[in-house]
Order: C-alpha cells, then structure tokens, then sequence
C-alpha cells in the first residue's frame, strides 16, 4: 500500500513525463505497481475533461483534421498485425488543442459524426482531398479547404495544409508505445495527451484539482 506523499511522487514523475524505465529507478517501485498506478492516472485525467474540453476551433480558427492508423506490431517481426484508426483535429493556434476519436471506420458517415461534435461552428477547415470529407461544408457549419497531397504539401492557391496535425500524429507515435497501440488502451491514451494539451500551462494544480474532485462511496 502506497503512502499519500508515495503516490503524488508517482504523479509527479508521470506529469514531468519520465519514462517508465525512469519512474521505477527513482522510486525503487516494482514494475506492476508503477503500471497500475499511471493507468490510474490517465483514467483520473480522462474522466476530468468536460464537453468543452471535448469541442475546439471557433469562428475563423483554423482547424486541420486527418485519420491515421495506428498498428501494433508482433514482436520479432516487422509487420503490422493489429492497430486501430483514429480521428484527430487539432487547432492552429498557440496552444495546438486538439482531439482524437479512435473509430470502427473512416467513412465519409463516421468522419462526420466526429466533427460535428469536435468541431466548433464558424471554424475553418483545412484536410486532404479525400473523398471521407467532400460533404463537410454542405453538412456542418463550417469552411473547408483542401490540399492535394499527392501533389504538394501546401495548396499554392490559397496556403491550406495539414502539416500540423500530421506533427501531432508524429508525437503521438512517440509517446504511445506500440504495445498500447490497441482498441482497449489507445482511448485512455488520446484523452491524456488532449487533457495535457488542455492544461498545459500548469499540469500540477490541474491534475490536484482532478484528484479533487473523486467522488468515494
């Protein structure tokens, strides 16, 4: 059984991201107990995001949004064996907020769905050409704006491009192990990086307020 002190130690480390190697050595903590402890945490901070939390962009922010896949590779070999796709968005704003949905599909139905409950009205969006998002003006109160990858990165007519959501998909690539890279880890792990994106200015107080508000019966 973990002291009080002992466990914000833990929190602590988590929130300054060491690595789980890292966690351990400094507090001499075994490995089961480091690893049911920081799934504790992404749960607390999950459950701490609110329907605001949930919706970005707004009246003229730009708004890039993509799919990726995630895999999980077999060990010792090189090929992908299971994954799971997500939907991202992310604002190009200073504060990058952002969302991601891991989904069955990536049909033009789900790609919708997913927006028009993370996509503020009024926002300006920037994708690929795929055809998943050709009914998003006509559909959503939004503006939407292409670039043709298999051409340029960034459309020469007026500037759209994804690049930053596709900065984002790199450093979630990197803070998410192929190992968590599944349909039944993947979820918590999204809602921790939009929670730490969320709070970035002051993760400490954010998560003793999250701890706060635990509700014991």
């Amino acid at each position: 059984m973990l002291s009080c002190n002992e466990i914000l130690h833990l929190a602590y480390l988590w929130l300054a991201e060491y690595s789980h190697k890292s966690i351990m050595l400094t507090t001499g903590f075994s490995k089961p107990t480091v690893t049911k402890f920081l799934g504790y945490f992404r749960q607390l901070v999950g459950c701490a995001l609110d329907r605001d939390d949930m919706v970005i962009g707004g009246q003229g922010v730009i708004v890039e949004i993509d799919e990726s896949k995630f895999g999980k590779r077999k060990y010792h070999r090189g090929h992908n064996v299971e994954g799971v796709w997500v939907i991202g968005d992310v604002e190009r704003t200073e504060q990058r907020l952002m969302f991601a949905e891991v989904v069955e599909r990536r049909d033009a139905h789900t790609l919708l769905e997913v927006i028009s409950h993370h996509v503020a009205d009024g926002s300006i969006v920037h994708t690929d050409m795929w055809g998943g998002y050709s009914r998003l003006e006509e559909a959503l109160n939004v503006q939407h704006f292409t670039v043709n990858h298999s051409r340029e990165f960034v459309n020469p007519d007026d500037g759209t491009h994804t690049n930053t959501i596709e900065g984002t998909w790199n450093g979630i690539k990197l803070r998410v192990a192929p190992r968590n890279r599944t349909r039944e880890n993947m979820g918590e792990h999204l809602l921790e990086i939009i929670w730490r994106r969320k709070h970035s200015e002051d993760l400490w107080n954010s998560f003793i307020s999250a701890l706060g508000e635990i509700y014991i019966e």
